[in-house]
């Protein structure tokens, strides 16, 4: 007994050990980090097996990546961007608990980091300082970001490119530049570029043509069913009090002038109820154009101007106007203020006489 009992301890002990071994690769997280820093173009990789060496070392130095096993960047030091969730609205805070919400922004918008929390990160999108969730961001210092997003002067006119995700994605006509220098501005404020009236100007004022000069510019429009319909666009703002051009820029960022799915299919010009995961399905439906038209000025007058979403009666952007509430694309109020530009310039520019 005392002989088999002998060899039976020096097994035990074996096992033990193995299953001590054993717990601790399991709980050590598999494969290596990467640590790469960049120096005037060039790329320093070293390599370490625990996440806490691999940050340690990150934290002390600038423009340093932290990549983690699978290729994905998990954290960096320096400039960079921060990629919401493409299937889904990513919230912006106005604080770093996340408790008072101030705008939502469409999936797959990068947003410009400024500062990191445990749990939150605080970025600039659209001329706001704002916070968000940092679960489920895609983070990338500026070394490995290929394009930026930019503002430019061409020909006397200021256009937007935007990088991003989907539909956000392209290059817009914002306004006239008013004096702005022919250059390229990488910026999250419109403001830093010049004073962007149309996108600013209050559409509590009523537009200087009537519904005779509104017909002529519909007129241009191939295949539009809002031909003939200027009449409706100054009924409702007679009855409301928003500016007819304003309205119609809507319409025709929203539905291309009447000639989307949306529009044909349910006289709905401004996507109304249309959400971000079915828009056709969830669109509200209107007997007419003219309610469609009527509908949305009152929305706008009771709800924008007045009323629960009120924050300035301009297109404006994600810190101020309307674009804080209406549309996901937190570039919505410049591209309507674009849209304003291209009416007023082929009717005569009697409005930015007005506004500028």
């Amino acid at each position: 007994m005392k002989t088999k009992q002998k060899k039976i301890l020096p097994s035990l002990v074996i096992l033990g050990i193995a299953v001590i071994g054993f717990l601790w690769l399991e709980g050590r997280s598999v494969g290596t980090y990467t640590v790469k820093t960049y120096v005037d173009g060039t790329t320093e990789t070293r390599q370490f097996e625990s996440l806490d060496e691999a940050r340690a070392y990150m934290e002390q130095g600038e423009q340093r990546a932290l990549v983690g096993p699978d290729g994905d960047v998990i954290d960096f030091t320096g400039s960079g961007i921060a990629v919401t969730p493409t299937d889904e609205v990513t919230y912006l805070f106005k604080d770093a608990a996340l408790s008072e919400r101030q705008s939502y922004v469409a999936g797959g918008t990068r947003l410009r980091l400024l500062e990191r929390g445990n749990d939150h990160l605080k970025v600039r999108i659209s001329g706001a300082d704002v916070y968000v969730p940092l679960a489920n961001m895609t983070l990338y210092p500026d070394a490995l970001v290929e394009r930026r997003g930019f503002y430019e002067v061409r020909d006397g006119d200021v256009y937007h490119t935007v990088e991003a995700n989907d539909f956000l994605a392209g290059t817009f006509l914002v306004g006239p530049a008013g004096g702005a220098a022919p250059d390229r501005y990488y910026t999250e404020n419109v403001r830093d570029v010049f004073a962007s009236p149309y996108q600013f100007a209050s559409i509590e004022t009523p537009a200087p043509y009537g519904a005779a000069e509104l017909d002529r510019f519909l007129e241009t429009l191939a295949d539009s069913p809002l031909k003939g319909k200027g009449a409706a666009f100054k009924d409702a703002e007679a009855k409301h009090g928003i500016n007819a051009v304003f309205l119609l820029a809507v319409a025709g960022h929203e539905s291309s002038y009447g000639t989307s799915a949306i529009a044909r299919d349910k006289n709905n010009l401004f996507g109304f109820k249309a959400t971000d995961d079915d828009p056709s399905g969830n669109a509200a439906a209107f007997e007419t154009v003219e309610a469609s038209i009527d509908a949305a000025s009152r929305l706008f007058a009771e709800k924008y101007v007045t009323g629960a979403y009120a924050r300035g009666p301009y297109p404006g952007n994600k810190q101020t106007g309307i674009n804080i509430y209406y549309a996901s694309d937190p570039y919505w109020g410049e591209k309507v203020a674009g849209t304003m530009y291209r009416i007023d310039r082929a009717l005569g520019s009697a409005y930015y006489e007005r506004i500028k």
